[in-house]
Formats: C-alpha cells, structure tokens, sequence
C-alpha cells in the first residue's frame, strides 16, 4: 500500500475519492483514544526502522515542536494571537448569548403588579473540528549521511510550517460551504451572521478602492461595534504591509498610539496603534491577506501550474457573462463602466486547491448594470465551488490579468454569480476584531495536541522514514457583533502594478 493510499484512509477517503463507509472528513477519526491505545502498545522501541505492529504507527505528539514553531515564527500573526483552548469532539458544540432578554424599559412595575417574565437569548452552535494533515518522508541514506543537522527533525518542523501557513491563512479565508475540508474564516463567519441578522451591516466598511489612510473607517467601525445590543470594541487589526504603509505616510498623527509613552508621533513613522473613543485599536502586519500580488488571488496556474493541470476533472465546463440588466445596488459607475473579462476555476472539496480558469468573452458594462455570470459544472462535477475572477477595466483576458473578486460555493449543474462591483478584485479586506481575554469573543478550538504518526519505514518499497503530521482545529468566533472588517482598500503604496480600474 502507497503513501498516498494510506494518507486517503486515514482522511475518511478510498483512494480514488469515494467516502470509506462510515467515514467523513473526521470520522475515520472519531475513536482516537482507542486507535491511540492500540498503536502505543510496543516494547519502548525508540529507531522507527525497527518497529512492528503497532508500535510502528504509535501516536507521537508534536505540541512543544508547534508551540516552538509559532513562538519563533514572526508571520502566524493571528495565530499566535488567538487565544486556544481545548475541543472535547471534532464536532464541538457551544453556546452563544445573542441578549439579555426583555424589552428597554421593561423591567418597571407597580408595587404590587406582576412581575414580567424574561429570559436570554441564547442560540446553540455547532463548530465543526477540520483537520490539517501533511505526508512527511526523509530518505535513509540522507539520514545516516548527515549531509543536514537532523534531517528528521528539520522535516518535523517542515511540516509544522506547512500545517500552521494553512491554519494562519484559513483563519482569514476559510470557506468551508465551498471547500467542506476547510473551517471558515473571520470574513465568511462575519458574512454569514450579517445575512442571518445577527450582526448590522454596519460592520462592514466599504472603501471603494480608495486607500486607508485616515481614523475615518476606524471610528465608524468601532461605533457599530461599540452601539447599543452590540457592547463591544476592537483591539487588533491585521492588514499586509501596504496598508500599513499608507496609514504610516498618511495618519493624522493626533491618532496614533505608540507603545513608548514620551515617542513623537510624526507622519511617515511606524503607526503602531490607532486612538479611538474606546482605547487603542493596535495594528498587526500579516502577510496572509489577499492583495493584488497574493498568490491565491491570481489564477492558480500562474503559481502552481501542476495543480491546475492535476484538477483538470473538476474545471468548470463554461461561463456566460450577461450585462444587459440594471441594478440599483450598482458599483458599475460612469468612471468603471468598460468592458471587462471574467475567469473561473473549480475548488477541490479535499484540499486538492483550484482548477486552471475557464475564461468569459468579453463583456462590455455600462453604467448602472451588474453582470450575470452562469457557471456550468465540470463534467465530473466533482468541484464543490468557484473562484471567480475579473480582469482590469478594458484590460486583456490574459490569465495574468486576472485577480480574484470571490469564491462561492456550487450550486448544482450550473451556478450563478452575480457582480455590482461591491467586490473588487486587487482589494483588501482588513478585519478588526476585540481580542481582549476578558470578552472571550474569538478564539482557536483545537482537538488534540499537533499529532505525529510514524509509518513503518521503507513504506511502497522505498527506503525512507515516513509519518503524518496533523493539526485538528477551528475558528470559533463566540461573539460575531464584537468584530468587523474594512472592505475594498486599494493600497498607494502598493508595489502591484494591477489596478481593477483605469481611475481611483
């Protein structure tokens, strides 16, 4: 038995994709302390190459090497931020207060009146473990040969980069409705409580593509978020460098927040934390957040050409473009009416990544309209949903001239999308979140420690060390009307040359 074909059981997966029966993402996993009690029956064996039986896939834990990890590790931002605690099942169920319960005013009464009766409002929620898993191998002969410092150990914390780099961008972008491996992330959570009502579109900022340069966007944030029935306030924000740049050349200095309490806050310095009625919003660079040159807010053939060919089964098999219908809700303006070309690619539900584009005619939009897309699943129809992509106002269908505008999930033999330009692509999205210990409104559920398997050595006739390495966790957003996000900034001092219109 091949790697790989261990690697899709132990994922709940025949190796040619179809679920094992009774299996799921998590199932196969769901008698863990069984499985762990029987694999660490050996007789204390400590070389990999000699073990048998169970001993030769005993569970190992790698939690003081991702701890390691993360403490050295400047770029798992949020990650390291996140205050973690403990799963007690990979579908972990919780309890979210929406309110105190009765109406303003309503606990008032005469002497002797009947008292009226209220209660909280509570919603029970379900947060759904996923799993992070990587297949580690070091040769024997490069092993014994030393030619590196502990090769097995230097792959161990390989693996620990790959598992926390997924975990750190997931927790930005995770969309589980269109890839069911992932958890979802701060804006799709976000997303999903506004539409639910149980967060105000005010917690929202649309930047248009203009630059965040001012305490404006901040101070609205944090007045929605600090209003009546919401009770919160923001602590972190987590952007990428070019954000930060523009808020260092352009904040007014009567905002900024400096750690050192005698520091002259001037234009162009470091902008460590922004003033706001309710404390200091402090700022993180995070280099994990889609932006014009982000890898995976291009087509991903442009970077990971062999997966693209790989996932060739799922590409969507067309798209149509239709333009012809106004809508009031239009970002299409004089100034960004053009013709524009769109670009799709099919999502893996696995973690196989996306599909190379199946490309739109061009499609000239006037002012005023929104564009239609129609989507045609694949004829294996095996995708789980899309990326959608748009080129530059009157710019060319060259794959390298598209930047993602949003990723949805299937709807059946064809899918629709519909654009007003309210997201644009090359943007980014910044969330500002209270991270504050005592509101507990955020936080990282992980189900056992970062886990490491050995696989007997020599594993498909190939003389090598092999092992999984997994990581079992997800957001979990308690309190969704204590965050917010700043949508559709267009950086200045961005080093992209891709700009989504020919004007700001």
């Amino acid at each position: 038995m091949n790697p790989q074909e261990l690697m899709a059981q132990f994922a709940g997966m025949q190796p040619g994709g179809a679920p094992v029966l009774g299996g799921s993402t998590g199932g196969s996993l769901g008698d863990a302390q069984e499985l762990q009690k029987a694999l660490t029956a050996s007789n204390y064996q400590t070389d990999v190459s000699t073990l048998t039986g169970g001993g030769a896939m005993g569970v190992q834990s790698l939690d003081t090497a991702m701890k390691t990890v993360v403490q050295e590790e400047s770029h798992f931002v949020l990650f390291k931020k996140l205050q973690s605690t403990n799963a007690t099942n990979i579908v972990d169920e919780y309890t979210r207060q929406n309110g105190i319960g009765g109406i303003l005013g309503g606990s008032t009464n005469t002497q002797m009146g009947v008292v009226k009766a209220a209660q909280g409002d509570y919603s029970r929620e379900v947060g759904m473990v996923k799993f992070l898993m990587t297949l580690r191998q070091v040769g024997y002969v490069l092993n014994i040969g030393k030619n590196m410092v502990e090769p097995i150990a230097v792959e161990e914390r390989n693996g620990a980069l790959q598992l926390l780099t997924d975990a750190e961008y997931l927790l930005f972008h995770g969309n589980a409705a269109a890839s069911p491996s992932q958890y979802d992330g701060i804006f799709t959570q976000l997303d999903a409580s506004i539409a639910a009502g149980k967060c105000g579109s005010d917690h929202v900022i649309d930047m248009q593509g203009t630059a965040l340069n001012t305490i404006e966007p901040f101070t609205r944030l944090q007045s929605a978020i600090q209003d009546y029935g919401n009770w919160g306030r923001i602590t972190e924000t987590f952007m990428p460098t070019a954000v930060q740049t523009d808020l260092n050349m352009g904040l007014d200095p009567a905002f900024r927040w400096n750690a050192q309490p005698n520091a002259v806050s001037t234009l162009g310095a470091h902008v460590e934390g922004i003033r706001l009625t309710e404390g200091v919003l402090k700022t993180n660079i995070d280099t994990f957040l889609h932006h014009g040159e982000f890898p995976m807010a291009k087509p991903i053939e442009l970077t990971w050409p062999a997966t693209a060919t790989a996932n060739v089964a799922f590409k969507p098999a067309s798209i149509t473009a239709d333009a012809a219908t106004s809508d009031a809700a239009s970002q299409f303006t004089a100034a960004r009416a053009g013709n524009y070309y769109y670009a799709v690619a099919g999502v893996g539900g696995n973690g196989e990544g996306l599909t190379a584009v199946t490309l739109s005619t061009q499609t000239a939009v006037a002012s005023g309209k929104k564009v239609t897309l129609t989507i045609t699943a694949s004829s294996a129809a095996t995708e789980t949903g899309y990326a959608i992509y748009r080129s530059r106002q009157d710019g060319t269908n060259a794959v390298s001239d598209f930047r993602l505008v949003k990723i949805i999930p299937k709807g059946g033999a064809t899918t629709t999308f519909v654009d007003v330009n309210r997201d644009i692509p090359g943007t980014v999205s910044i969330p500002c979140l209270n991270m504050a210990p005592s509101s507990d409104a955020i936080g990282w559920r992980q189900f056992q420690p970062m886990t490491k398997i050995p696989l007997p050595f020599g594993i498909g006739g190939v003389p090598v060390y092999s092992w999984f390495q997994m990581v079992m966790g997800y957001l979990r957003v308690t309190k969704p009307k204590h965050h917010g996000y700043i949508k559709n900034i267009l950086p200045v001092g961005s080093s992209s040359s891709w700009k989504p219109h020919t004007t700001v």
